[in-house]
């Protein structure tokens, strides 16, 4: 087996950072990872330079391009074929649009779009991004991804912006929504994208527990007027989200 120390030491700093749910100091990668000090701290500089990992100031985390990568190998993998009738079937039951959607930096990226012929018009055509902290979708992801992480998508974000002035504008009030949103299970947003349209989402996970993507439901805002409404929705795009979920494992 050829040796090539450089590329072995960057994969083993990437796997244990991917192992903690908190940053790690490059001291401490240099003890448990038996890495040379000087060697450890040019691998971090490539690594945060190609956006695989990101500097703190407690430590190093992973960046935001391993989500990306991860989510480029999900689009050319089982992801899309497996969801694609799942979210059709959900399009035709609730005479909605749904939409599977992954992120790639900071931005949510509508992989699938599906239509019922009652399906109100939205923009979220496949290929279309948005900012991934006013999606639903986006934040179905987020909301269950370290802290760290999500901090780390953030961070090539200039500053917050609104489509329709409606939306967090600061990391404090995403932080409060995306709690919600790891309480109930599901995330929601009333007019962020499209003023009138609302979308209900839930989570896709890996066999690894990752959130991967994520499916969304939009309907006319007054089609969710009534919480028992709001939570019926809710109800079926978790067990689509359940079902890839099912499929992927």
């Amino acid at each position: 087996m050829a040796e090539v120390p450089a590329l072995r030491r960057s994969i083993a700093i990437l796997r244990h950072l991917a192992s903690s749910n908190r940053p790690i100091t490059a001291g401490a990668l240099v003890r448990t990872l038996e890495i040379p000090r000087s060697s450890a701290y040019e691998l971090l500089t490539v690594l945060e330079e190609l956006g695989l990992v990101v500097r703190t100031e407690s430590g190093y985390a992973l960046g935001a391009g391993v989500h990306e990568l991860g989510s480029s190998y999900l689009r050319t993998n089982p992801l899309q074929r497996l969801a694609q009738p799942i979210v059709r079937q959900l399009a035709d039951d609730t005479a909605a649009t749904t939409q599977l959607a992954v992120i790639r930096g900071w931005e949510t990226e509508y992989v699938l779009k599906e239509q019922s012929l009652k399906s109100v018009a939205v923009i979220t055509a496949t290929g279309v991004r948005m900012p991934s902290y006013l999606t639903a979708t986006g934040r179905a992801i987020l909301a269950n991804l370290p802290k760290s992480e999500v901090l780390a998508m953030l961070q090539s974000e200039s500053g917050f912006v609104t489509r329709t002035g409606r939306g967090p504008t600061t990391v404090k009030a995403l932080n409060a929504i995306l709690a919600q949103d790891r309480r109930i299970g599901w995330a929601i947003q009333h007019g962020e994208v499209t003023p009138g349209i609302s979308t209900i989402a839930a989570p896709v996970y890996d066999v690894l527990s990752r959130p991967v993507a994520a499916i969304g439901l939009s309907l006319a805002s007054e089609a969710m007027t009534e919480d028992t409404e709001t939570a019926g929705l809710a109800d079926k795009v978790l067990a689509a989200a359940a079902e890839v979920t099912a499929k992927l494992r």
